[in-house]
């Protein structure tokens, strides 16, 4: 099972060229919008929703872990479905199973009912996002991938630019319930685009999928993933949470000894022998961590910390968000004029000094929290701009839909780690009891955890030669040239 959709047999037109640079990609990144928009607006929804669905606002850490469960479980799959049934197709149904979802969790009264419709989402968003990724990355050269990725990555930042201060109003004049509706009409345009512009490619003959080891492999990093986020005393009680999470953990061994020389692995490790691959995927779950507990920490800090309206934690929310958005367009710019080591490692030294100086906040100053916030995005954003280059900088076009699937994995347990670790936390460094309401004093801990955790990606990070990462430096477009395709 490889993912290989063929390269046109002809030489790229200028129209061409446009459609698979920009034009795709912002397509994608529609689909993108969606998806960040979603998660966004439900954080700052979390404390009005624990307070009409009658459960401890750290108990909704599952409304949030249980989506990126469901990605990490199902997304091994979508690249032999991408190649099976060819890749336009899935992504359009990946769209339409996110919708159906979304309309789902807006009908839930209840914690488990709202989990198993964040599940819905979940398997939508595992074959959405990395098949739509897939699909930019097979039409661009490797001197192009960062930028395309950018042109990506831009347009889905303003879901968390614009998702807190959307989710906070949706939330306050319409109820919660409609902030998983906004998703309706992104969604119809998105599938709209993709039906008349994606180019269709023929599904190609594909090897018998795996269905033991794709079982091995979802219901392992599912229960591994499910059982450390409901540790704590939600939804489950800790020893069964322990139970299923050794259980998922045992399933995973079993899958990679089985997968041991197996050409039809849908979780191919052998990737790790590339260096660049190896660092960026370690680097950046790492690194990821810090993006899952912003999204939960920063709405509970202003309104459960600091008191705060939610349109107000919406407003604060999007600065982080807004940095990364102005970062997102100069990255690849920072990343060719100073090399990817350096400037990886500048970034998440940074990071770590704001996630620790975010520890500190023990009162509000506007003059101090916002540039804090925005200097953060910034930080944010460019890492994960470079990492996700180093991913794919080695890569084979044969290797291209593993490295996908591989990368859209460990950036799913990287965020679901950073929740589960920051609930887990703010629990502790209050009362420890899993009914209480966090409050300003428990918040530290939480903040200081992930700043080391950052600090260690930094290390991490110096496994990275100068210039190792060279072959994705841009080189600009003229339109009598032509480019070699990955």
């Amino acid at each position: 099972m490889i993912l290989s959709e063929p390269a046109p047999p002809f030489a790229p037109t200028v129209d061409d060229d446009i459609r698979s640079r920009i034009v795709v990609p912002l397509i994608v990144a529609l689909a993108m919008l969606m998806e960040t928009t979603d998660a966004t607006v439900l954080a700052t929804a979390l404390p009005i929703l624990a307070k009409d669905l009658s459960v401890p606002v750290l108990s909704l850490k599952l409304a949030l872990s249980t989506y990126l469960i469901a990605f990490a479980a199902m997304v091994p799959i979508s690249g032999w479905l991408a190649d099976r049934y060819g890749a336009k197709r899935i992504f359009v149904a990946a769209m339409t199973t996110f919708l159906v979802g979304s309309a789902l969790c807006a009908m839930q009264s209840t914690l488990p009912g709202l989990v198993l419709s964040r599940a819905v989402q979940g398997a939508g968003g595992a074959m959405m996002v990395p098949v739509g990724r897939l699909i930019v990355l097979r039409g661009v050269a490797k001197s192009d991938m960062v930028q395309a990725l950018a042109w990506v990555t831009v347009p889905a930042l303003m879901g968390p630019a614009l998702g807190p201060l959307v989710g906070a109003t949706v939330t306050q004049a319409l109820g919660w319930r409609w902030v998983f509706l906004v998703n309706l009409p992104i969604g119809i345009l998105a599938i709209v685009l993709a039906v008349i512009l994606i180019p269709r490619v023929s599904p190609e003959p594909v090897a018998q999928l795996d269905r033991l080891g794709f079982a091995l492999s979802a219901l392992g990093l599912g229960g591994l993933l499910f059982g450390l986020s409901t540790i704590g005393e939600h939804l489950i009680s800790t020893p069964i949470a322990i139970v299923i999470g050794l259980a998922g953990a045992g399933l995973l061994a079993i899958y990679f000894r089985r997968a041991r020389g197996r050409e039809d692995v849908l979780v191919d490790l052998r990737l790790f022998r590339h260096h660049l691959f190896s660092v960026g995927i370690l680097s950046g779950t790492l690194f990821r961590m810090s993006g899952g507990a912003a999204a939960f920490l920063l709405p509970l800090l202003f309104q459960l910390g600091f008191g705060l309206s939610i349109i107000v934690s919406g407003l604060l929310s999007g600065a982080f968000a807004l940095g990364g958005l102005t970062m997102r367009m100069l990255a690849p710019r920072i990343l060719n004029r100073f090399g990817f080591r350096d400037t990886l490692i500048a970034g998440t030294l940074l990071s770590a000094a704001s996630f620790a100086a975010l520890g500190f906040m023990q009162t509000l100053n506007y003059s101090i929290i916002i540039p804090l916030l925005i200097g953060a995005g910034f930080m944010q954003a460019l890492v994960f701009t470079g990492l996700n280059g180093l991913v794919f900088a080695e890569a084979t076009e044969l290797e291209m839909g593993r490295a996908t699937a591989l990368s859209a994995i460990s950036q799913q347990v990287g965020l679901t780690l950073g929740i589960s670790v920051a609930a887990l936390l703010l629990q502790a460094g209050g009362t420890g009891s899993p009914s209480s309401a966090p409050l300003l004093p428990h918040f530290p801990l939480a903040f200081w955890a992930i700043a080391a955790v950052l600090f260690g990606t930094a290390l991490t990070l110096r496994r990275l030669h100068k210039g190792q990462a060279r072959m994705l430096r841009h080189v600009p477009h003229h339109n009598h040239r032509q480019h070699d395709r990955v």
